[in-house]
């Protein structure tokens, strides 16, 4: 694996004020994803009763927000890596919010399919940016922050969630509740792009362009925020010459033009094969357990009221908080990366099956929330050997090709559910396969190797 000088100045930095700043702008991308992640469910739950659907159309319609998401897999991951990643990250955004207003006023089934495509190009950028530049920014000892980032995926759901709620309860307008849920999350979109505008390029990728005044300039920003001091009068190591740390060695350099092809060829060829294809399927299968589960929720709790599903789900979104604080501390013992997310995916995939066992209020709102728990602990571990699994010169190409494989499983998921969904016993057969693919992602961990440790670049 290469190794990026960027780092090793960014690790004598230290992390400081430029990185919490940065922690918490890339952490609003993760929280808006989320929040419209969960917000299908409730979008799904409104058209079927706005327009008068089947459980199948509105699965099809759903199915649109995956489309994009594949579609910005491919494209996100190419433009970060030729033209940079705030170029990106920046772009992402305002895909998102033009997506979020045209739905909004989504007038019929043609329209509202236009605008969760348009969301979806968006928010598959930024997802996997929103790593990669936090990533390409942190000090490598500080890497598990990756996981405690976690912490605002459940934000996002909690938000959405909360916002349904709060909605059932006081809205006395003549607009249905899933639009104002999308509309205050058009909001939320206007809010975090005014931030976004003032990020800075990683140093990391500045380098692997041959950009090395452009990567010193950035990181004697990052230094001057972070220790008040510029980069010459930090005491640098003697295994670092202080007049070449941007360098790369080398045989590390990439073509500044690389070709995008040539990119994939590394992807799919040793030592790098066995990674992206299993990392692939853990990501595809997880997103299809993932997305079907929080699409339907308030499908699996029909038997109760709506203000009183949606306050199950905030619960269980709230449940997630804890669990990336307990992941943050897994994912730096023994248990490393990799067993942390075999273990709590297979646990996922147990859990589901509660809801076949009783329609209880308390039993269905704990054990659905510890449930909730695992996933969202086996998730934060999974976005942190995400990025650790590539190096530099091919992380957003080779996260591109994971994700695209991430929405192959989240298109396939709202259209299966929602058919079994229509049959006799189909909220049985659509826990079962929930169960059985969250728990094959954790059994394909088997075949990736342990990051925690290990120096990437």
């Amino acid at each position: 694996m290469e190794k990026n000088r960027a780092y090793s100045v960014l690790e004598l930095i230290g992390w400081g004020k430029y990185n919490f700043l940065l922690f918490i702008q890339c952490g609003l991308a993760w929280s808006t994803y989320d929040y419209w992640y969960e917000s299908l469910a409730f979008i799904i739950e409104g058209i079927i009763d706005e327009w008068n659907i089947s459980t199948l159309q509105a699965g099809t319609i759903g199915s649109f927000l995956q489309i994009g998401l594949f579609i910005g897999s491919f494209i996100w991951g190419y433009i970060a890596g030729k033209y940079g990643r705030m170029h990106a990250f920046k772009s992402t955004i305002i895909v998102v919010t033009i997506g979020s207003f045209l739905l909004t006023f989504s007038p019929n089934y043609y329209v509202i399919s236009a605008a969760l495509t348009i969301i979806g190009v968006g928010m598959a950028g930024e997802i996997s940016l929103a790593g990669t530049v936090f990533y390409e920014f942190c000090p490598p000892s500080k890497r598990w922050y990756m996981t405690l980032m976690s912490l605002f995926l459940s934000f996002g759901s909690i938000s959405a969630a909360l916002v349904a709620f709060l909605v059932s309860l006081f809205n006395k307008t003549g607009f249905y509740n899933w639009r104002i849920i999308v509309g205050v999350g058009a909001v939320l979109e206007i809010l975090s792009m005014i931030f976004r505008f003032f990020m800075h390029e990683t140093p990391a990728f500045l380098i692997t362009q041959n950009k090395q005044s452009a990567a010193d300039n950035i990181l004697n920003i990052v230094s001057l925020k972070n220790t008040g001091k510029t980069l010459d009068k930090i005491e640098y190591s003697s295994s670092l010459n202080p007049n070449e740390f941007t360098q790369e060695v080398e045989e590390e350099k990439t073509q500044e033009h690389e070709k995008i092809i040539d990119i994939m060829k590394k992807l799919f060829k040793p030592p790098l094969l066995k990674t992206t294809i299993f990392l692939g399927f853990v990501y595809m299968f997880a997103s299809y357990s993932y997305s079907g589960y929080m699409s339907f929720m308030p499908e699996f709790l029909k038997e109760f009221s709506t203000s009183t599903s949606y306050f199950i789900i905030v619960i269980q979104q709230s449940a997630g908080i804890p669990a990336v604080v307990l992941g943050t501390y897994l994912v730096e013992t023994r248990c490393g990366r990799k067993y942390t997310t075999l273990i709590f995916f297979i646990l996922s995939g147990l859990s589901i099956l509660v809801f076949t066992f009783t329609s209880s209020f308390w039993f269905i709102l704990i054990t659905s929330s510890i449930g909730f728990s695992f996933i969202y602990l086996a998730y934060a571990s999974m976005f942190t050997i995400g990025p650790e699994s590539f190096p530099t010169s091919v992380r957003s190409a080779g996260l591109g090709v994971i994700h695209v494989m991430s929405r192959v499983g989240g298109f396939l998921s709202p259209i299966i559910i929602g058919y079994l969904l229509e049959l006799s016993s189909g909220v049985t057969l659509s826990l079962l396969s929930l169960c059985v693919t969250f728990s094959a992602a954790g059994a394909f961990m088997i075949c990736l190797k342990e990051t925690r440790g290990t120096k990437i670049g």
